[in-house]
């Protein structure tokens, strides 16, 4: 803990309303950071339904620093001229003017694990809803086409040109659209979307044109969003937004640039902070392939391989055919082998609980069905070609 002494600077947090449900996290970073380092006397306008005075945080701010997710090319000029240290939250802003460092999500990784959870479910055919203003959505875009054409699947991409549409009429114009292009997909397909808005507004439509979600179409979004993503039925899975990371992060750097170890402007920083991966409800569940040998097969091996040791005789039984045929439907369906979509569900699960989480490797072994923390080594060496401690030294 720094000197009670040290001077308390007072930072604006400012986040636009829709990002509410999720952004709320990072104040839980914020406070880390004030308890490890050094505490900020922390202004945040919260509408109160007029029961606090309003704390307007715009380009007449003149406290010592501004953590913000968005801002104007007048205000950012307006904060620059003043000396204001600013770190931004989002890869948005103005094309001219002040360039702020920055603190946001990793948008490359979020393109690969929306990838890899559609992948899981056993898909082939995989589709991007995209803005293409919006710089985050255009990387995710990216990541998300080489990760599925690295998978060997078929890529769809639907642009949606939402700043375009005036408000008033903006609902209608994204479902006219987007619907004949949702309706003349191949099925199954796994739609990943920009964000969570997108997401709702998605399912809605698929529901309209009588598309089931997930059977058909499993959805996702991005940001975990806790009102949007159970806006809808059936609720959205989505790539959780790294709130309390992100925000002690922001801080950090922004403590940084009030002392002057850190540039405000040209010495741009660009700290990117992974998702802890995909929060599974009920819009990526379940999807129903081609083979309803296959369906049920991927069901029991979501539900048991990630617990235990699955042998494909104890699937196979399970599903009322031999050995043999289950292989052959799943060359046929998927392109892999029964017992390699275990093995990667089951690595799934592992390698999540390495990064995702602090546990011993005891605990680890007992929650995925391994012998013990030995088994655990062996089999990480043996799938990923690294050792347990390279894998939680990397996250």
């Amino acid at each position: 803990m720094k000197s009670m002494e040290e001077k308390q600077y007072r930072v604006g947090i400012r986040f636009p309303d829709w990002s509410n449900g999720y952004i709320f996290r990072l104040f839980e970073g914020l406070q880390d950071f004030q308890r490890r380092e050094v505490p900020f006397q922390l202004v945040f306008d919260q509408p109160s339904g007029g029961d606090l005075a309003p704390r307007p945080i715009d380009a007449g701010w003149d406290g010592d620093g501004l953590i913000v997710l968005r801002h104007t090319e007048e205000e950012a000029r307006a904060w620059a001229a003043r000396g204001v240290a600013v770190v931004n939250l989002s890869v948005e802003r103005p094309d001219a003017g002040p360039v702020f460092p920055r603190v946001t999500v990793d948008n490359e990784l979020l393109g690969r694990q929306a990838a890899e959870h559609l992948a899981l479910l056993g898909l082939r055919d995989f589709c991007y809803i995209h803005e293409a203003t919006r710089r985050y959505s255009k990387i995710r875009l990216k990541a998300f086409r080489e990760a599925v054409e690295q998978v060997g699947g078929r890529f769809f991409q639907i642009d949606v040109p939402i700043s375009a549409y005036p408000v008033a009429e903006r609902p209608q114009r994204i479902e006219a659209a987007i619907w004949k292009t949702l309706a003349g997909l191949p099925r199954p397909c796994g739609i990943f979307t920009k964000d969570d808005i997108a997401a709702v507004w998605t399912i809605e439509t698929l529901a309209k044109i009588g598309i089931r979600c997930p059977e058909e179409m499993p959805v996702l979004g991005v940001s975990d969003d806790l009102v949007f993503c159970h806006m809808t039925n059936p609720a959205i899975s989505s790539l959780a937004y790294p709130g309390r990371k992100v925000g002690y992060e922001a801080a950090k750097l922004l403590y940084q640039m009030l002392r002057g170890e850190a540039g405000r402007r040209e010495d741009v920083r660009d700290v990117r902070v992974p998702s802890p991966g995909v929060v599974i409800r009920e819009s990526t569940r379940r999807v129903v392939l081609d083979d309803p040998v296959v369906t049920r097969a991927m069901e029991f091996i979501r539900e048991m391989s990630p617990r235990r040791f699955l042998p494909v005789a104890e699937l196979a039984a399970q599903c009322g055919v031999s050995r043999e045929l289950l292989r052959l439907r799943f060359r046929d369906t998927l392109g892999r082998t029964p017992r390699q979509e275990i093995e990667r569900i089951r690595l799934r699960r592992l390698m999540d609980l390495m990064t995702g989480t602090n546990w011993k490797l005891e605990r680890v072994a007992e929650a995925c069905g391994f012998s013990g923390s030995d088994e655990v080594c062996r089999y990480l060496k043996k799938h990923t070609g690294r050792t347990s401690k390279e894998i939680r030294r990397e996250r």
